[in-house]
């Protein structure tokens, strides 16, 4: 049977403003990255606009907004040495592009042409915007943040809705200084499914991604008692010496193949992994043309403009090696690639018959059926044994590959997937071999859902009156990013 191919293209936030956002990539203000975007205190000042908790046309009666917003700045606050002080404002609109901003952080949802305008063209299937304002010197002065007026919401799962918390939670790690993730779990890739993908009872993911957790220590450090970290640097080049723009390098731990973080190599093929525990990584490389494209990483200035001119060479996946990272130091490894032109390209994963760029959610003790596609992605092309996912826990059963027929323009093959109980929640992917040895990665492909466990301990207990201030994550942490 023929299956429709139902692509998810839903998600991109992009940053309007005068500074731009990076996977756990982070901000800088010119293509030199001497000066990163961020906050420049630990403790942030945030308004909940009187909106959220009015009706609204676009979110379903009976939504919690200014829950799912508070919640979702708990769960940065918790992830990072950062607080919040959030307060209440009538203010509806989010500031002007080109101005220098009211000096309001505002979170709103309101239905005004302000709101509306960043969404026109292009841009009007996205869920939410971020526009950040910052000096010269990146400091972030004011950021905020705007759902689509003319999308649906909601906080319970209603398919075909974007979930609240889950479109907050992306927003905030914009408005914290960072862009979008190369890894398809990670809460900052840059889309966002509606709920009911792949034919599941399933929203969004509510928590962050490890990925997403190395970034916001990267910028404000970890917070106290979360244990000391380490980073991994280095600079990656091709075989000619010509160094490697725009790659995706990511970490895996190398006894659970969990994704740990990620980042983006600069123009001059640098890149920089902090925030990690110590222990063993195994660090790999992958060119920005599969699932996430390069233009999805690259702002509108800053370290990763260059990114969207599309002018990168795609070059074949490769494992750079295998690091142990100690507390509070840096482990190096730097890397040289063939630079050999990628034939196998993983671009597409899914579940239910669908596929599309976001990861397929699993849990443990459980199988599924999951699909691949993408140039090279057949079964004739395809070693024996050569779909295979980088985690012991999470176990491809060979037997079952088979292709998939999606129209002549997709190629595409579908397996089965057991998760074992023993599974760390977390981010896994999914590796493919071609008889020609080349590989290929969908990054952060799979993730392994925890129960969901509300982020209110980070938010206060005690009642506050609407005009009050209330203050998240109250703990002073160590300096780590």
């Amino acid at each position: 049977m023929r299956r429709p191919l139902i692509a998810v293209f839903l998600f991109a936030t992009v940053l309007l403003s005068a500074a731009a956002v990076r996977p756990y990539t982070l901000q800088f203000t010119d293509a030199s990255s001497s000066a990163q975007v961020k906050w420049p205190a630990r403790t942030i000042r945030v308004a909940l606009s009187s909106s959220l908790n009015a009706p609204q046309p676009n979110i379903k009666a009976g939504s919690d907004v200014a829950g799912a917003a508070r919640r979702a700045l708990g769960r940065w606050a918790e992830a990072a040495n950062i607080r919040f002080v959030v307060t209440s404002s009538d203010v509806q609109s989010v500031s002007a592009p080109g101005t220098r901003g009211d000096g309001v952080s505002l979170i709103t949802v309101a239905h005004t042409a302000e709101n509306a305008a960043p969404f026109a063209g292009a841009g009007g299937e996205m869920a939410g915007r971020t526009r950040v304002f910052s000096t010269v010197a990146g400091s972030i002065t004011e950021a905020d943040v705007v759902l689509n007026p003319n999308q649906t919401f909601s906080a319970d799962g209603t398919p075909g809705t974007y979930d609240l918390e889950a479109t907050f939670l992306h927003e905030v790690g914009h408005l914290l200084g960072l862009e979008h993730s190369a890894v398809l779990g990670a809460t900052m890739q840059p889309r966002q499914a509606k709920n009911g993908i792949y034919n599941l009872s399933a929203q969004p993911p509510r928590t962050l991604s490890e990925d997403d957790r190395a970034g916001a220590r990267a910028i404000y450090g970890a917070r106290l008692g979360s244990g000391l970290r380490g980073a991994i640097s280095g600079t990656v080049t091709f075989s000619s010496g010509a160094p490697v723009y725009g790659a995706n390098v990511w970490a895996e731990e190398a006894a659970t193949g969990r994704v740990a973080a990620s980042n983006i190599t600069l123009l001059n093929g640098a890149y920089r992994i902090e925030g990690l525990a110590p222990g063993s990584y195994r660090v790999l490389a992958q060119s920005l043309s599969g699932a996430i494209s390069a233009a999805e990483i690259s702002s509108q200035r800053g370290a990763y403009a260059g990114l969207s001119l599309g002018q990168q060479l795609t070059f074949r996946a490769e494992e750079l090696g295998t690091v142990k990272v100690r507390a509070n130091a840096t482990a190096t490894l730097n890397a040289q690639l063939s630079g050999s032109a990628a034939l196998l390209n993983a671009s597409l994963v899914g579940a239910g018959g669908q596929l599309s760029t976001v990861a397929v959610q699993l849990a443990r003790s459980r199988a599924y059926r999951v699909f691949v596609a993408g140039p090279g992605v057949t079964i004739n092309q395809l070693a024996r044994n050569g779909v295979a996912s980088t985690s012991p826990f999470v176990v491809v059963d060979q037997a079952s590959l088979r292709a998939e027929d999606f129209g002549p323009e997709i190629s595409a093959v579908s397996f089965d997937v057991y998760v074992t109980p023993e599974a760390r929640a977390g981010d896994y992917s999914l590796r493919l071999q071609s008889q020609a040895g080349e590989v290929a990665y969908v990054v952060g492909g799979l993730t392994v859902d925890e129960p969901e466990q509300s982020a209110d301990s980070f938010v206060g207990t005690d009642a506050a009156p609407a005009d009050a201030a209330l203050n998240l994550a109250a703990d002073e942490l160590e300096s780590g990013g």
